[in-house]
């Protein structure tokens, strides 16, 4: 049929009153078998597609959500996740959705399974997955997959798993395009140092290798012919940290390429601050997401370019696929990745005063 079908067409085609068509449509209410047969011969007839929103409501039904995701501090990186998670959450509270949120430490894979025991303690109707520990992850998605719980991937996909979706950056291609905007700011024959930025413990992400795969790969691609090197941080030591970096800045002659995979290219810039010129004049910096200490970096020209992929997004974009299943049914397309922003200082301050 040409135009929308209203219940009061209904109605008509099925010889009831309205609000018996709306009693079967939103599952209330005492309605005869003979005028229900009625109703829904003419709704098939029709096809028609009821209204989910209605009928969600008139279920009664409250859904929990659940958050897995690294613990953090102001300002960090996922801080601000969890700010896109609370906005989209905000949102679906109307329609009784609640969420629950079970921290770890980043950088301590036992503290990821600790907070699944205390995840598996309750019930839930899906699930918000940070894929930091790729092997933890996939057992956690099995156990989903075999009580048919939704869940949705956020920061870095895992291939062949059952998720629903997957909200982030291309890891591989966030690497790729910042070793081309490395290259524009040294020679191909310069050195590149790979700095690797520790707390406790050593385990990486996912995330932080995909990246450093799409970076040697675009190297290997563009013919660069200078040296990498790796230099592991131990913030837990900073003197030991600035006297290796001073070490190797004083063995190179050219200025020399520096990149952390992580978002901590902050504590890298402010290493060198301290190293202070000519040492760390021979080195340029691109760094990842635009927490507000690389953004002060970036702004004080310490650092070159920052790459962002939007983590507010990912968040909120993740919780309301999650209620969009419910609400609608819908279901979202398996990978959506976020756009790779490139920032310098002259656009930052546009690009961090854009909302959701």
């Amino acid at each position: 049929m040409d135009r929308k079908i209203r219940i009061v067409d209904i109605a008509q085609m099925a010889g009831v009153s309205v609000g018996t068509v709306d009693r079967v449509l939103h599952g209330r209410g005492r309605v005869s078998k003979e005028k229900r047969e009625k109703i829904e011969s003419v709704l098939k007839e029709i096809n028609y597609e009821p209204n989910m929103v209605a009928r969600f409501l008139a279920s009664g039904r409250n859904y929990h959500l659940a958050a897995i995701i690294p613990s953090y501090a102001e300002g960090e990186y996922w801080d601000l996740v969890a700010k896109g998670i609370a906005d989209s959450i905000k949102e679906l509270h109307k329609f009784d959705f609640d969420i629950k949120y079970f921290y770890f430490d980043q950088y301590d894979k036992r503290s990821f399974d600790d907070a699944v025991a205390q995840f598996n303690k309750d019930e839930y109707d899906g699930v918000l997955l940070a894929t930091i520990f790729e092997d933890s992850v996939v057992n956690l998605s099995k156990e989903l997959d075999d009580q048919e719980i939704p869940y949705v991937y956020i920061d870095s996909p895992i291939s062949d798993q059952n998720n629903l979706s997957y909200y982030g950056g291309d890891s591989f291609g966030s690497g790729f395009i910042a070793a081309s905007l490395l290259l524009r700011l040294i020679d191909k024959e310069s050195d590149i140092f790979i700095f690797h930025v520790r707390l406790k413990q050593k385990a990486e992400s996912v995330q932080m290798k995909n990246r450093e795969t799409g970076f040697l790969h675009f190297l290997q691609e563009n013919g660069f012919g200078g040296k990498v090197h790796y230099i592991e941080l131990n913030l837990e030591d900073k003197q030991r940290s600035q006297q290796m970096l001073s070490e190797a800045l004083e063995h190179i002659n050219n200025v020399a390429g520096g990149i952390v995979f992580n978002s901590r290219i902050h504590e890298l810039a402010s290493i060198l601050d301290e190293i202070g010129s000519p040492l760390k004049d021979r080195m340029k910096l691109v760094g990842f997401d635009s927490i507000p200490r690389n953004v002060k970096a970036l702004k004080e020209d310490e650092v070159a370019y920052l790459l962002s992929q939007q983590p507010e997004r990912q968040g909120y974009d993740g919780i309301k696929a999650l209620g969009n299943y419910y609400l609608f049914g819908q279901s979202p397309e398996k990978t959506n990745y976020m756009p790779i922003d490139i920032l310098i200082k002259e656009n930052v301050d546009y690009y961090r005063t854009h909302k959701l």
